[in-house]
């Protein structure tokens, strides 16, 4: 039986469930795990995914891309697919939107609708509780399949150790230092700098997470 908007529930999945499954997939698609994680390849060659770009996708929907109930095609906005600037947020939204094909096929078959335009209302007239925990599910998959926990926290003990090196002791670190430290991290990885610092403190690699 297909689901209304207003009735829709979300699955429940925990934050560790969401990274177990994201470093799950990660082994199987990118064993390797070779740095930065080409999440566009995997989707279109691995997972056979059609990438369709649409135009005023951003603008007039608030959305960078979305992968529709069929569960076969991401449609991301088109603007933002042929502008370089953006190349890094593509690959999250790419990830993000497997995170939806890896953890919500079975709820998003339950929504059979064909057009785009029919999912964005749809998902417009869900309960904001409901999509908000779709989009956390998401959003923690595609953190974690772009930045492995095992490589972030290698990668951000060098670059505490280049920092002590420059005469500044890790305890003597304070959040106000967290965005200069991501930025090589960021540039390694190929996503953005908050995506960084919500992975260093969220996974609890970042010193000064271990006191919340």
């Amino acid at each position: 039986m297909a689901l209304g908007p207003r009735s829709f529930k979300a699955p429940y999945i925990d934050q560790q469930m969401c990274w177990d499954e994201a470093d799950a997939f990660r082994e199987r698609f990118w064993p390797s795990c070779e740095i930065p994680v080409d999440v566009l390849a995997i989707a279109e060659f691995d997972l056979n995914l059609e990438i369709r770009t649409i135009t005023g996708l951003k603008e007039e929907a608030d959305v960078d891309a979305l992968l529709l109930a069929n569960c076969k095609t991401i449609i991301v906005d088109q603007k933002q697919y042929l502008d370089d600037r953006h190349f890094n947020r593509l690959r999250f939204s790419i990830a993000h939107e497997i995170g939806h094909y890896v953890l919500h096929q079975k709820t998003f078959h339950a929504v059979p609708l064909e057009t785009p335009e029919e999912w964005i209302s749809f998902i417009q007239l869900m309960p904001d509780q409901e999509y908000g925990f779709l989009e956390f599910h998401a959003n923690e998959f595609a953190g974690r399949l772009l930045v492995p926990f095992d490589v972030l926290k290698e990668a951000f003990e060098k670059v505490l150790a280049e920092v002590e090196q420059n005469g500044m002791l890790r305890n003597k670190l304070s959040y106000a230092h967290l965005s200069y430290l991501c930025v090589p991290l960021a540039k390694m990885f190929a996503v953005s700098e908050e995506l960084i610092e919500r992975r260093l403190v969220r996974e609890r690699i970042w010193p000064l997470s271990l006191n919340l």
